[in-house]
């Protein structure tokens, strides 16, 4: 019984040391390589801001590689000031976007110079019925900007 409770933190300690020194080796998962989402994705850039008479104009470039034909891609953004205080809300209709094409669109924010906006939050697709969901409701979105306002989701 003595060498029983020496034996197990002895036994404890051992493999420890073991496991330690890379001899036994702990099960490894297999981890996915390649995109989840096979490139079956949304992109969305958010490629110019200037301002147009008092109004902040955004110009976004658009390529849907999800494979099929969307007939209506609507989504609801979010405008924060610099210092993170929501400063507008809004739908913004992309319209069609046909499968593997790039589309170029312009919205114009009322009110706030471009200055005054820190980051634009994606806040999810807009308009999806559960019975006849556009592809864009699904689709991961693929976000990049080419100026200072941060695209984030």
């Amino acid at each position: 019984m003595m060498a029983m409770r020496l034996f197990k933190p002895v036994l404890t300690a051992l493999c420890a040391g073991i496991l330690a020194q890379g001899l036994i080796h702990q099960p490894v998962h297999a981890q996915e390589t390649r995109d989840q989402t096979d490139g079956a994705a949304i992109t969305l850039e958010l490629n110019k801001a200037e301002d147009i008479g008092g109004n902040c104009r955004l110009s976004f470039v658009m390529t849907n590689g999800t494979g099929q034909a969307v007939e209506a891609a609507a989504y609801e953004l979010v405008l924060f000031s610099p210092d993170g205080v929501i400063s507008q809300m809004s739908v913004f209709d992309f319209g069609a976007l046909p499968a593997g094409k790039t589309v170029v669109r312009q919205f114009e924010l009322p009110g706030p110079e471009c200055a005054q906006a820190g980051r634009l939050l994606i806040n999810g697709p807009a308009g999806c019925a559960p019975k006849a969901a556009s592809a864009h409701c699904s689709a991961p979105l693929k976000l990049s900007s080419r100026i200072g306002l941060t695209l984030t989701q």
